[in-house]
């Protein structure tokens, strides 16, 4: 790990602000103010002093993670190389680490599952009741030997989450299955990463470590309460648990994995009515909550009302633009997913009316919004890329692009659902703030 040499001090939040200018910024000359604190034996922290008390809880819990980082590397091809088990991150563990690395050699087939589950099986043996327990699988090859079915690899990768050993995948070059790796990411509460070359793997790993370190939140759901009837789904790609309440709510578990400090997150939800009694209305209460409780105590619930009404009065409400922007790149995202299987498969047409499908109808009630304008046009143009045979890399590229606007901390628009129900009138929005996340979600029920 590199050693800070002067980094910025850390802001009100305890997030590192930019870099400033140091002609613009006297206080940077002033040494006094600074104080150096050993994280690990070659990594040191810089922080200004004095710090505010929450601050200094922050600057505490970056010390006591740092400490105790732990890291383990296995080899997997047809064999299995436990290169070195789980130790402390210190520099001689290091370095003999990579000298072995150095023998290994390119080897036969890729047996992905048992290698990752060695994986696992060490972050397991070490786990940290306050910090991150995750799995980095990086691959250049598909499952070929060994577990190969990607739902069993997927299950367990659910199974391991539940335990507490989260898993984020990396994909290099062109022979890889992204879809396998996205879901085995998905299922384990990580991050999915595309590296075109080998210069970028390094950049990726260093991104996914350091946010490990900002994590606020572990394994978060946003919790939502419902009367019986009412059902609700996630247009973004996140997991959902249905369960029912002792008093007989439907409740709706939407998981959103770890969230880090400052971390804004949009849903897009939703909601399915039964018919009701025109003038009659529905509560749906929001929440969120993780792992340790920390949400639940920081963060206010929120409740939304929702009213049936007549055809007349629901075809009148004025849309909500934010809403409608959220939903239709929801809508893209999925298409451009659905149209790149079609390509694969050499089915092409389909491909090519899948997406004119989705563009047409944002199209209706895009108006004239510059924001959906773009989305309809952008679909517009990858349409003849989707529409003919594509490389291995450019399919790839494709994927990792349509799939990554679920992880943007501020993606297009506001969260939520934007057509209509007949017979019910959805006008609501609803807010969950807490001191580091802030969940928002505006929720209108559309059709199946």
């Amino acid at each position: 790990m590199a050693r800070a040499v002067e980094p910025p001090p850390i802001n009100q939040s305890a997030t590192p602000a930019p870099q400033a200018n140091p002609s613009s910024s006297p206080a940077l000359h002033d040494r006094s103010q600074w104080e150096c604190v050993t994280l690990a034996p070659d990594v040191e922290l810089h922080v200004r002093r004095p710090l505010s008390r929450i601050q200094n809880r922050r600057v505490e819990r970056l010390l006591e993670i740092a400490r105790q980082l732990r890291f383990a590397v296995i080899v997997c091809d047809h064999q299995i190389d436990v290169v070195s088990e789980s130790s402390l991150a210190v520099p001689t563990v290091k370095r003999s680490t990579v000298e072995r690395l150095r023998r290994i050699d390119a080897r036969n087939s890729t047996n992905l599952g048992e290698g990752w589950l060695r994986g696992c099986e060490q972050v397991a043996r070490h786990l940290s009741d306050h910090g991150v327990n995750r799995t980095l699988l990086l691959t250049d090859g598909l499952a070929n030997v060994g577990m190969t079915d990607p739902v069993e690899l997927e299950s367990h990768a659910a199974k391991l989450r539940r335990r507490g050993v989260a898993t984020s995948t990396f994909g290099v070059g062109a022979d890889f299955d992204e879809r396998l790796l996205q879901a085995m990411a998905d299922a384990g509460g990580g991050h999915f990463y595309f590296i075109e070359s080998a210069a970028q793997i390094r950049d990726h790993m260093t991104s996914e470590v350091g946010e490990s370190l900002d994590v606020v939140a572990r394994d978060a759901t946003v919790r939502i309460n419902a009367p019986e009837g009412v059902t609700v789904e996630s247009m973004s790609p996140y997991r959902t648990e249905a369960r029912r309440g002792a008093d007989g709510t439907q409740q709706t578990l939407v998981s959103v994995g770890d969230l880090v400090s400052e971390q804004s997150l949009s849903l897009v939800l939703r909601l399915n009515f039964p018919y009701g009694k025109i003038g009659s209305s529905v509560l749906v209460e929001v929440g969120a909550d993780d792992r340790d409780g920390g949400l639940a105590d920081a963060v206010a619930g929120s409740t939304t009302t929702f009213e049936y009404a007549d055809d007349r009065t629901n075809d009148l409400q004025p849309r909500d633009r934010d809403v409608d922007r959220a939903v239709a790149q929801a809508f893209a995202s999925r298409v451009r997913l659905e149209a790149l299987d079609l390509n694969r498969k050499g089915q092409f047409g389909e491909a090519a009316a899948r997406l004119d499908a989705v563009a047409k109808r944002i199209r209706a009630y895009a108006g004239s919004d510059a924001e959906l304008l773009r989305i309809v046009s952008e679909l517009e143009m990858d349409r003849p890329m989707l529409a003919a045979p594509m490389a291995a890399m450019q399919a790839k590229a494709a994927f990792f692009a349509s799939a990554r606007w679920r992880a943007d901390d501020h993606p297009t628009g506001g969260p939520s659902e934007a057509r209509r129900h007949r017979g019910s009138r959805a006008q609501g929005r609803g807010h969950i703030r807490g001191p580091q996340i802030e969940v928002a979600g505006s929720f209108t029920p559309i059709p199946a």
